[in-house]
């Protein structure tokens, strides 16, 4: 049997926060700072962990009761019980709060809690992060009104919690709370209902369940896409990089070209190279030479010139089935030790992957 730690007639005299009842026998989870505590109740975190669970039961929220109490020091909200709320699902633009679902709500939390108010709600959010955004802080703001009301966020599949607290209309992650021990008779009753309950449904809910992971799989295969397409950015902006190189250089060469085409109409004009036609058949050219010193013309240069930008135009290689970076760097370098340029060329990082059929550049190693 458990014992009973949390008595609300008795002060426990280590309080900071004159006048509030602590409990005694508690489990710090983080870093709590500030004028202001949350303490769960374990059962009730039990019963959570549960419905964050996707093949326990559909449900993906939960109404937060319990007491909240404020002294001149500071302020503790105690979390003793939770009720699943059907209308809380993964989808927040099907979650709807009305006149008829807070009947229901109440309606339970007085059979089953009926010393005890709503203090808050909880949300399962598996594999979205502990976040929150626009949409839960209107859920919360509209329906859970009170600085003294708390949110409660699980990421089952991250392993991760957050208990957030609304400071300046805004909802703010709180650095820690408690876990407290007591003998919740209310709670453990209302998880053995719960479990009766949940067999009696147990087809409708595995249908749920099985809808709820399809849209997760297909919320993965986005963020897969998401990837691959930043992926392919990085190695596109690359590739740019390197043909805008490459053009540059051409665009050296051909003004090497034309500056040497200059040089030589500056040589004959120099030399004064002239044709002289004698006669009407003009049967035969009589050069005059001038006196002008001779210049060289750098023909050879410039080939050699034109032949290197053609040499460090880049190479591509297609990846074949079973290539590794370093397969590909022996069978274009005759050495592995040459990695690190290929991720550089491309864009990769120690993370990124090649696949079949992936076309990737093989930069010029001097």
């Amino acid at each position: 049997m458990i014992e009973i730690v949390y008595d609300k007639d008795k002060n426990t005299k280590e309080d900071i926060f004159s006048g509030i009842a602590l409990p005694k026998n508690i489990r710090q989870i983080g870093t709590p700072t500030g004028n202001r505590r949350i303490y769960i109740e374990d059962y009730v975190m039990t019963y959570l962990t549960g419905l964050a669970d996707p093949n326990s039961s559909y449900a993906r929220g939960a109404i937060l009761v319990g007491e909240s109490k404020k002294s001149a020091l500071g302020e503790a909200v105690f979390i003793s019980g939770a009720l699943a709320a059907q209308n809380l699902e993964l989808d927040l633009e099907e979650s709807t709060f009305n006149d008829d679902t807070w009947g229901e709500i109440y309606k339970e939390v007085k059979a089953y809690f009926p010393d005890l108010t709503v203090v808050g709600w909880f949300l399962s959010r598996m594999g979205f992060s502990t976040d929150v955004n626009d949409m839960i802080l209107k859920l919360h703001v509209d329906n859970f009104s009170g600085d003294d009301k708390v949110l409660y966020i699980m990421d089952s599949l991250e392993n991760e919690d957050a208990f957030y607290m609304i400071e300046n209309n805004y909802l703010c992650r709180q650095s820690g709370y408690y876990i407290y021990y007591a003998r919740n008779e209310a709670m453990q009753n209302f998880m053995i209902i719960s479990r009766g309950n949940d067999k009696s449904e147990k087809a409708d809910e595995d249908l749920q369940d099985e809808a709820v992971m399809k849209n997760y799989r297909r919320i993965m295969e986005e963020r897969g896409r998401s990837s691959r397409i930043e992926r392919m950015n990085r190695r596109l902006c690359a590739l740019c990089s390197c043909l805008a190189v490459a053009v540059l250089g051409l665009g050296v060469a051909v003004f090497s070209n034309y500056k040497m085409l200059g040089k030589m109409e500056s040589y004959i004009a120099e030399r004064g190279l002239e044709q002289i036609a004698v006669g009407e058949k003009a049967e035969k050219v009589v050069t005059v030479a001038q006196t002008t010193p001779k210049k060289e013309i750098p023909t050879e240069q410039t080939i050699n010139k034109v032949k290197n930008a053609v040499e460090n135009l880049p190479k591509y290689y297609v990846v074949q089935n079973g290539d590794t970076l370093s397969s590909i760097s022996f069978k274009m370098y005759n050495s592995v030790g040459h990695v690190t340029e290929l991720m550089e060329a491309n864009g990769m990082d120690e993370a990124d992957e090649i696949h079949e059929g992936d076309k990737i550049m093989i930069p010029t190693i001097k």
